[in-house]
């Protein structure tokens, strides 16, 4: 019988030496960074983020190097992005990164095969209490926080059933928080950013990055220590 153990993903400030290193052997840094629950903390509804001053501070100083580019890169919309951040400096890759200089049209097809899939679902909500949808201009999210694990578990094998028969057209794309609903067009954050140093932020779950953080406040310690490195 075989066993499977759970990889132990160090914390990156048990490696700092390493990567300092490995920090200082390059030239130019490229960042990405997610948002919610790593620049932020995740709040219950999403318009009640707020970025700390003392990480935007570090973000500023970071972006405002000549060796280093910054993005951060979400499922959120790029605006959106932008309106929380308030950097100019940084990039902002919305819609997990397909969204990355304006608005990018959708062809009719998908734009229907959304508007469906999300009218059937809006028929579906007042049997899974607490659970809300947020259309998107290219896209939607089923919001789960609000809900009983039961009814978020029942929730997301709605979506996938909704979703499995346009699987040439959608996709889906999981959360802790959300349910994301996009044209298949539409990649992951980690299809925009594979190589590097990849960092999980938050609770351990199964993934395939190198090291850990616990949450918003080691991410801007992190950004930080990087920043003396450049400096």
């Amino acid at each position: 019988m075989m066993i499977r153990t759970r990889r132990v993903i160090p914390h990156l400030f048990a490696q700092w030496d390493r990567i300092a290193r490995r920090i200082r052997e390059k030239k130019r840094l490229v960042m990405f960074l997610d948002f919610d629950g790593t620049l932020v903390r995740i709040a219950p509804m999403p318009t009640g983020v707020r970025l700390e001053d003392e990480t935007r501070g570090i973000l500023r100083k970071l972006a405002g190097r000549r060796n280093v580019t910054f993005a951060v890169i979400s499922g959120r919309q790029r605006a959106e992005l932008q309106r929380y951040v308030g950097i100019r400096n940084l990039k902002y890759l919305g819609l997990y990164g397909w969204e990355s200089k304006g608005n990018q049209r959708v062809p009719f097809p998908v734009r229907l095969a959304l508007v469906r899939t999300l009218v059937s679902l809006l028929a579906e909500l007042p049997s899974y209490p607490g659970v809300w949808i947020e259309p998107k201009r290219s896209s939607f999210s089923v919001h789960l926080l609000g809900a009983s694990a039961e009814t978020q578990r029942q929730m997301r094998r709605q979506v996938r059933k909704r979703v499995r028969p346009l699987r040439e057209t959608l996709r889906l794309m999981s959360n802790l928080r959300d349910v994301e609903v996009a044209p298949i067009s539409i990649g992951d954050k980690g299809a925009a950013a594979r190589k590097g140093i990849t960092i999980l932020v938050g609770k351990r779950r199964t993934t395939q990055a190198q090291f850990s953080l616990r949450g918003p406040a080691e991410v801007a310690a992190a950004l930080s220590r990087m920043g003396e490195i450049i400096r």
